[in-house]
């Protein structure tokens, strides 16, 4: 019985958590699926603009894992940016997403006050991002 309530609570915990990626992608202007044919994708995260370019080196079609490299541009309200400045890998880039957090999370905040919804959706949108597990 205990392992069925946890396997439900963990259905429902994703099922919320998928809606809440969805209304996201909406806002952000993000295409709902990984754009790597090399294509510049550009949307906007709270008060920054993101940019990302995907090289598909793997041959698998809409995804961000294995050989596949991208480069990143934030672009904050200032007009001060942040790059990767290359491609880099999966592992690369989480790396490359760990030790630039703060800039990363002034950029996006920018002059925003920090209530309950935007930390929640911040947290959520860095647990995604920062964690071990492919981006589809």
């Amino acid at each position: 019985m205990k392992k069925f309530v946890i396997f439900i609570l963990l259905l429902t915990s994703t099922t919320l958590f998928a809606d809440k990626w969805d209304k996201f992608l909406n806002d952000s202007g993000f295409p709902k699926k990984v754009v790597d044919d090399g294509s510049l994708v550009t949307g906007k995260i709270f008060d920054a603009v993101v940019s990302y370019q995907i090289k598909n080196n793997d041959g698998i079609k809409g995804n961000f894992e294995n050989s596949d490299s991208a480069k990143i541009t934030i672009k904050n309200k200032k007009g001060e940016v942040l790059t990767t400045n290359e491609f880099l890998n999966v592992k690369e880039l989480r790396n490359w997403g760990k030790d630039n957090f703060v800039e990363i999370f002034s950029f996006v905040i920018g002059d925003r006050q920090l209530d309950t919804k935007t930390l929640m959706e911040l947290t959520n949108l860095a647990t995604i991002a920062l964690m071990d597990k492919n981006i589809k």
